[in-house]
């Protein structure tokens, strides 16, 4: 029974929205919100079909009504949609890595989150336990299953492991690891002491502990772009430095390449990035600029040797102290209270920058000030710079070189990060908006460095010289706009948009003004469109444009000299089978599958795509003709050990190769892709399960072109009118020239009028699968033509193609026009080849008996180039035996095909039926044919083939 649920988008309203969450409330903590709307379209309508329910509005009133139902829909929303060994790219991916891992941590902690009923999680365990078994240490690993659903954890927990997850399972790890009794299966005792499960949300709650390797797989893939981008935080916080990273093959991490690299050892695994050490303060800004910003600068500065003595004293500090006294070589002691110069030297320590609250010297009086002590390496030695910066008295609004006074109040409102600095670089004012992004507090952030908050990573994940210190420069950029990527100070990676400009009043540099715009959101987005844009939505391939781009790209440095080379073009065999026996979304099934297989026997420059349909293209870069064959075996061999498990059942698959050079003697894209596609067709010709290379010179690849070339000629012909029919007349072998039988043959007109003869567009037709249409055309035009004729006893014979014969509309084609045009059945005879009889033998009984029923005739065409010719002649219901001309034009020179002309019209005259003798080229065939007593002859010797037109006057 049909369900009315179709596979497009399904309209859901945010009322529906709410309602559908609203039944799941109290069943499950799965929040909705956090899916891809097309992730919770799918599992909907799965669910849909399984109920025969025709509209998400009746689905959830059904979960309204039904607590089962919503427990079931949960169960689909988060079991993982893969069983791991399902899933060839990513076992064979960890297999190879697992070595690699246990060199790096010999006890390895391994995280699966979103575990579901914890397949992967013991599926991982054979894997780390079989490879340990080489070790010289004991087997001992850990690894964690984590889940939203206490249901789910409570089934890992126990063991099971499903039996058709079982029969993917290597046989020796099968072995080993599971366990069957009953018909169930059950995970051994002492693979499960390795692993644990436990309840976590890793969208909200924190990161466990430290793991060696995350497995995400299918995970990220199901969720919004902001929830990915928490998930994929979670991860890199859980891992130790260097920890890995195991994603699906349709997960997108191209977004999130700040947090993880693509790892060199497997498809489908990521390295945790890890920031560089901090650039200290020398890096980030030469001495000489700082020292500048200090002479100009509003606050109070000095500079000192590694000792303590004044080397200078900016304006600032001078006109603030009422003196003109020259500092030089005084301690810096003198400026402070008793006893702090020791205690900001001790804090400064090592490090680079240190901050206290202590006191500045004024005459008798010690004002309250927070002093600031950086340390420099300079060319004429250690340099350290003193800072002061006023607390405001009692009583007193303004402090010196506080600016921004008057904009603090309207700057806390604004949803843009603010942050003021003062001409050092030392942070004067943070709003709201900017202590949300940078998670540092007002209270922590007023009077340190900005570059102490602000830390921008690079795309090496060092941590960035800020934008600040250009501003703040003399000779620096006075306004600066760019995209930067923030660390917070909870290790969140924020993309924003930021603003700097130095501020200036009088001629003195006051600080700089930074606004930041938190564009994260829309960044993640921009990237997985751009993913989007270049991938296959089934597969997770490139897709023909990307692919396109790529392979002209390398066509560009092939005929630059700089490299050679290959395309191939990839077919399913027998795919069609899979479709039809096993339904639409096995085939899918299959091409996703499928595609992890191709890709993991590649090498990480090469490019693989899915076309189109069945067909994969791959672009194997910059290797010689032994490398590719090479590569191409491997991936031959890779998918003829791939089985195919469906609905319990396994299949084998076989794909046909063509390959093409890529070289600078290609002439364009669109002929390499033919030449690849002729050798794809010739591998399949050959047999199937091959490949087939183009060599230059290789006569049956230009047989192909030129078929292939043919199609598009056939296809503007059909739809332009520019086919016509001829005849030829078949007469007594006898002497009499009274016409009995006459032949209708196609003919096709070239764009300049002339016409191009059967033999060079009807292979192509039958290769390319055109010849039903151009049968059709035949069909109808002869049955037009014959109804226009006089009844004088001429059988017009109408010539049917094998496809034709396959097609099940076509019988009903036919007697549609026999109808439409009024033609008496018995005026038509339709010649069937023997081959083709052969070939579609139930269909062409099937055909030839509902035909002459109606009163039409049949011909048994090419007859005694079978390989069982005499005895299908029994089986089929024809009227007239038509000898093949390949042995009535050699008759007089060749003994054997004498005899079987004469053997061929004897057996049919004993089965009652007209003989007629095809290709009679000269009287001396003609009498012979008669003396052996052949019904009917027809060739140039009878008369030469004519347009029909002329009959029809």
């Amino acid at each position: 029974m049909s369900s009315g649920v179709t596979d497009d988008v399904m309209p859901v309203s945010a009322e529906l929205s709410r309602r559908l969450a609203e039944a799941l409330r109290g069943v499950s903590s799965l929040r909705l919100s956090e899916y891809r709307t097309s992730t919770l379209l799918r599992h909907l309508k799965a669910r849909m079909r399984r109920l025969e329910l025709a509209s998400p509005e009746d689905y959830v009133e059904r979960l309204v009504a039904d607590r089962e139902e919503c427990v079931a829909l949960v169960h689909d929303l988060l079991e993982s949609t893969t069983v791991f060994f399902r899933d060839p790219e990513a076992y064979a991916g960890l297999a190879r890595t697992l070595p690699h891992l246990l060199l790096a941590a010999p006890v390895p902690h391994i995280w699966v989150p979103a575990c579901a009923a914890g397949e992967d999680v013991y599926s991982i365990a054979m894997l780390v336990a079989e490879a340990q078994l080489g070790s010289e240490i004991p087997a001992d690993f850990f690894v964690l299953g984590t889940d939203i659903d206490l249901d789910l954890l409570l089934e890992a927990q126990r063991g099971g492991f499903g039996s058709i997850s079982a029969a993917l399972v290597p046989a020796h790890l099968r072995e080993a690891y599971l366990e069957f009794d009953d018909g169930e299966c059950r995970v051994s005792r002492s693979l499960m002491s390795f692993c644990s499960f436990a309840l976590h949300d890793v969208l909200t709650s924190p990161a466990i502990q430290a793991f060696d390797l995350v497995d995400c797989r299918n995970l990220l893939g199901s969720l919004q772009l902001h929830a990915q981008r928490r998930a994929v935080e979670q991860f890199a916080a859980a891992l130790r430095p260097g920890g890995l990273l195991l994603v699906g093959r349709n997960d997108v991490m191209n977004a999130h390449h700040d947090l993880f690299e693509r790892s060199a050892l497997a498809n489908g695994l990521f390295v945790r990035r890890e920031l560089l050490p901090s650039m200290s303060q020398a890096d980030t800004l030469p001495y000489t600029s700082y020292r500048e910003a200090l002479e100009v600068s509003a606050t109070l500065g000095a500079v000192l040797d590694e000792h303590g003595h004044l080397l200078e004293v900016n304006p600032t500090l001078l006109t603030f102290l009422g003196s003109q006294l020259d500092w030089s070589g005084r301690n810096a002691e003198a400026l402070l209270a008793a006893g702090e110069w020791t205690r900001l030297l001790r804090a400064l320590g090592q490090s680079a920058r240190a901050e206290m609250d202590l006191h500045l010297l004024i005459g008798d009086h010690a004002a309250p000030a927070r002093v600031s002590l950086s340390r420099w390496q300079t060319a004429q030695g250690p340099r350290l710079i003193v800072e002061w910066r006023l607390e405001p008295e009692p009583g007193d609004p303004r402090p010196p070189g506080d600016f921004l006074h008057l904009v603090r109040t309207g700057l806390r409102i604004m949803g843009e990060g603010v942050i003021a600095t003062d001409a050092l670089g030392s942070i004067d004012l943070i709003n709201p908006a900017a202590e949300r992004l940078t998670g540092w507090s007002q209270a922590e952030a007023l009077g340190l460095g900005h570059d102490s908050v602000l830390k921008f990573v690079s795309q090496g994940q060092a941590v960035a010289a800020s934008p600040v210190w250009r501003c703040l420069r003399r000779e620096g950029e006075t306004l600066i706009r760019e995209e930067r990527q923030l660390l917070g100070r909870d290790g969140r990676r924020l993309r924003v948009r930021l603003t700097c400009a130095r501020l200036v009043e009088d001629g003195v540099v006051l600080g700089a003004l930074l606004l930041l715009q938190d564009i994260t959101e829309q960044s993640l987005l921009v990237a997985e469109l751009a993913y989007r844009s270049a991938h296959d939505s089934l597969t997770g391939l490139y897709n023909r444009g990307e692919f396109e781009r790529r392979l002209s790209a390398a066509l560009a440095l092939a005929k630059s000299g700089e490299a050679t080379h290959w395309l191939a073009l990839i077919d399913i065999d027998q795919f069609k089978v899979i479709n039809d026996t096993l339904g639409h979304y096995a085939g899918d099934e299959l091409l996703r599958r499928l595609a992890p297989v191709l890709r993991s026997q590649l090498r990480s420059d090469d490019a693989v795509a899915r076309l189109g349909g069945d067909e994969f293209g791959v672009l194997i870069r910059a290797g010689d003709a032994t490398e590719a064959r090479r590569i191409i075996d491997l991936l031959l061999d890779a998918v003829r050990g791939y089985r195919f498990a469906w609905d319990e059942r396994s299949y084998s698959v076989t794909v046909s190769v063509g390959v093409a050079e890529v070289s600078a003697q290609s002439e364009d894209m669109a002929r390499v892709f033919a030449n690849a596609d002729a050798a794809c067709f010739a591998a399949k010709d050959a047999g199937r399960d091959r490949s087939r290379w183009v060599l230059h010179g290789d006569a049956d690849i230009r047989q192909r072109h030129a078929e292939m070339s043919m199609v598009g000629r056939i296809g503007k012909a059909l739809d332009e009118q520019q086919f016509l029919l001829f005849y030829e007349d078949v007469i007594p072998a006898s002497g009499s020239t009274q016409v009995h039988y006459r032949e209708l043959l196609v003919r096709m007109l070239d764009d300049d009028g002339t016409l191009v003869q059967p033999a060079a567009f009807i292979a192509a037709a039958e290769r390319y699968y055109l010849m039903t249409a151009l049968d059709r055309w035949v069909v109808d035009h002869a049955c037009a033509g014959i109804a226009r004729l006089p009844a004088d006893g001429v059988i017009y014979a109408i010539n049917v193609s094998g496809m034709s014969l396959s097609d099940d509309q076509f019988l009903a084609f036919v007697i549609g026009c026999i109808e439409r045009y009024g033609v008496a059945p018995e005026r038509i005879c339709f010649e069937i080849t023997e081959t083709a009889a052969i070939s579609h033998l139930s269909e062409a009984m099937s055909f030839i008996n509902r035909l002459a029923d109606l009163g039409c005739r049949f011909a048994l065409d090419d007859f005694g180039v079978g390989m069982a010719s005499f005895s299908y002649l029994k089986t089929l219901p024809v009227h007239f035996v038509k000898i093949d001309g390949s042995f009535v034009r050699t008759m007089h020179s060749s003994a054997v095909d004498r005899s079987m002309v004469e053997a061929i019209n004897r057996l049919g005259h004993d089965m009652g039926l007209r003989t007629i003798a095809e290709h009679v080229e000269d009287a001396q065939t003609l009498c012979a044919l008669g003396a052996l007593g052949v019904d009917w002859v027809q060739g140039k010797a009878i008369a030469p083939g004519r347009p029909f037109n002329e009959l029809l006057g």
